[in-house]
C-alpha cells in the first residue's frame, strides 16, 4: 500500500525530452470508461459504461513555447513525475486537446488536456 505523500516538485516531459514547468496542480482522469446510470420505468437501475481517454488538465509556465506546435504535435508518450513521492504517470501516445490561454500577468498556461489511450503509475 502507497503512503499518503503528496506534493512536492513536479516534472513535466515530452517523448522529445522537452521540458514544460508545471504551475499549481495537475488533475488525472485515469479510468478508462465514464458509467451513466439509467432508472428503469420499474425503478431498478442499470448502467452504461462508455469508453474515454486517460486525461490530465494541466496548467503550465508560458515559457515562449508554440502552442500551435503543441496542439499539433503527433502522438508521443508524456511522463509528469512527482519527485516527493516518486511515482511518475505516463501517458503512452498522448495529444493535446483544449484551447491554451495565456495570463499575462501571472504566465500560467491553461487550458490544455493531456488524452491517451494508456495510463501507467508507476512507483510510489
Amino acid at each position: 500500500m502507497a503512503d499518503n505523500d503528496f506534493g512536492g516538485t513536479m516534472k513535466f516531459r515530452l517523448a522529445d525530452g522537452t521540458n514544460i514547468s508545471l504551475r499549481g496542480t495537475f488533475n488525472l482522469s485515469t479510468a478508462g470508461t465514464s458509467i451513466e446510470t439509467l432508472t428503469n420505468q420499474d425503478g431498478s437501475l442499470a448502467r452504461v459504461g462508455t469508453p474515454k481517454p486517460r486525461t490530465a488538465e494541466i496548467s503550465f509556465e508560458d515559457s515562449g513555447l508554440d502552442h500551435d506546435a503543441l496542439m499539433k504535435a503527433g502522438r508521443q508518450d508524456m511522463y509528469i513525475t512527482e519527485e516527493f513521492t516518486g511515482v511518475t504517470h505516463v501517458f503512452v501516445r498522448a495529444f493535446f486537446s483544449g484551447e491554451p490561454m495565456t495570463n499575462r500577468l501571472t504566465g500560467e498556461v491553461t487550458g490544455a488536456t493531456i488524452n491517451a489511450p494508456d495510463y501507467q503509475r508507476l512507483g510510489g
